[in-house]
């Protein structure tokens, strides 16, 4: 049996192991890692981005989240700040709640249709495999957004 000292001690470190995930994602989309991005991700990964795209969840491969990623992004500059971490564990299970600020800017658009701000929270589900913490679970909901839509690539109209 484990010991109270060795179980706070376990939860500590999943607890920084989680909110670490959640910051290496963040900051993978500013650095375009994408090999880094898609190793935070398990195989599959179920997303609602409903609040920001008004598309419905839906469950898909890590592997064409990291291209819708790439595709969306290609044109931008951003910056993703994370904060508030705030992680629930439950066995192999956790849950990362934190606040997050995106900023979007498009070099090429015109001044003053350039920028795209958003900010709300995130919902990281997260499962502990062999290779450590993957998220599994991705809902983002939306308190603003500032700046014009079309800078980001999801809302952009194919030329």
């Amino acid at each position: 049996m484990e010991s109270p000292l060795n179980s706070m001690l376990r939860d500590l470190l999943d607890r920084d192991s989680v909110r670490d995930l959640v910051v290496r994602f963040a900051n993978a989309f500013d650095l375009r890692d994408w090999s880094a991005l898609r190793a935070c991700l398990a195989a599959e990964i179920f997303v609602d981005y409903s609040a920001f795209r008004g598309e419905p969840p839906a469950t898909i491969t890590a592997d064409s989240y990291v291209a819708a990623r790439i595709s969306a992004l290609s044109a931008l500059r951003t910056q993703h700040l994370s904060t508030n971490h705030q992680v629930t564990l439950a066995g192999d299970r956790a849950e990362c709640f934190s606040a997050f600020l995106i900023h979007r800017v498009a070099p090429a658009a015109p001044a003053g249709a350039d920028t795209l701000d958003t900010a709300g929270h995130y919902w990281h589900g997260c499962a502990r495999t062999p290779d450590g913490w993957r998220i599994d679970r991705i809902r983002q909901t939306v308190l603003w957004t500032r700046g014009t839509p079309e800078v980001h690539g999801a809302f952009r109209t194919p030329a």
